[in-house]
């Protein structure tokens, strides 16, 4: 199942992750240095993301051109980490072009060296490129990759077709998407691997309002905004599915219902009722 993700840094200031989290989105990797120190965002994002059962990661931009550099950048994150549990590990942001003109075999070199400091210390430690780099730069290294691929005219939708689809862990599929918590354009992402929960939390409480009423597509209510329907589409994103909550039960809601009545066995007739409602609920 794809799991709802986005990275940050200072540049989406301090987001209201009560809000993301109600949204739907599991996890976050957060930028934890950049190039004059640690991001100024980087604790409170930790910490908040924490306290709504957002998993999290934490990525640097490389600006290495030698081993010791390498070295001396993946220092600098532990120091910042400073010990700090991560459920996403650390990710090595390769995209610099002076990187790029040192080659392949010299990039690969330095991602391994960073990426041993990183692990001796005990996190996970992993690259994120973007697909063009994973292709004729940064990929084969003992590694796991998330890989940003997104169309030139991003309007933050995903469009499946352009998934890189070489064994990703995580696909960045814009940098332009919305979010409620977050203010002005974030990158969106999807994961494919399993997320560790932090522990002592759960799947957040659905915010909208059940009727208990059975619930289904009618063409003429279909541009109707209701508060039982909120309710339902945030369920079914929990469930893996992609849907705006706007509570209007439109086709795209319908249809996701009935996908997820398919995949419960349950019978698929587009109604939310007692068995559909207790199958989005467990």
């Amino acid at each position: 199942m794809a799991i709802r993700m986005v990275d940050v840094s200072s540049y989406q200031g301090r987001p209201d992750w009560a809000k993301v989290a109600a949204d739907g989105v599991r996890g976050a990797i957060l930028r934890v240095r950049d190039s004059k120190g640690a991001d100024k965002s980087f604790v409170y994002n930790y910490q908040a993301c924490g306290q709504h059962s957002i998993a999290r990661g934490a990525y640097r931009f490389s600006y290495a051109l030698t081993v010791a550099q390498a070295r001396m950048e993946a220092q600098e994150v532990l120091r910042t980490l400073d010990g700090r549990k991560l459920e996403l590990g650390v990710w090595l942001d390769l995209e610099w072009s002076r990187q790029r003109a040192l080659g392949g075999p010299k990039v690969r070199q330095l991602a391994r060296a960073w990426m041993s400091v990183i692990r001796e210390a005990g996190y996970a430690c992993n690259v994120y490129c973007n697909l063009d780099w994973y292709k004729n730069v940064c990929g084969g290294l003992k590694a796991e990759y998330w890989i940003a691929h997104y169309p030139k005219n991003d309007t933050g939708a995903m469009v499946s077709a352009l998934r890189p689809n070489v064994g990703e862990i995580g696909w960045q599929y814009s940098r332009k998407g919305r979010v409620p918590g977050i203010t002005g354009d974030v990158d969106l992402d999807v994961w494919y691997g399993e997320l560790q929960m932090i522990p002592g939390t759960g799947k957040p409480q659905n915010p909208y309002r059940d009727s208990g009423k059975v619930l289904k597509y009618n063409r003429l209510r279909a541009g109707v905004v209701r508060e039982e329907v909120r309710w339902l589409q945030w369920e079914l994103r929990e469930a893996g599915y992609e849907l705006q909550i706007d509570g209007r039960f439109g086709p795209e809601t319908d249809l996701a219902l009935r996908a997820f009545q398919a995949a419960h066995g349950l019978q698929v007739d587009g109604k939310c009722g007692p068995a559909t409602r207790a199958a989005l609920t467990y």
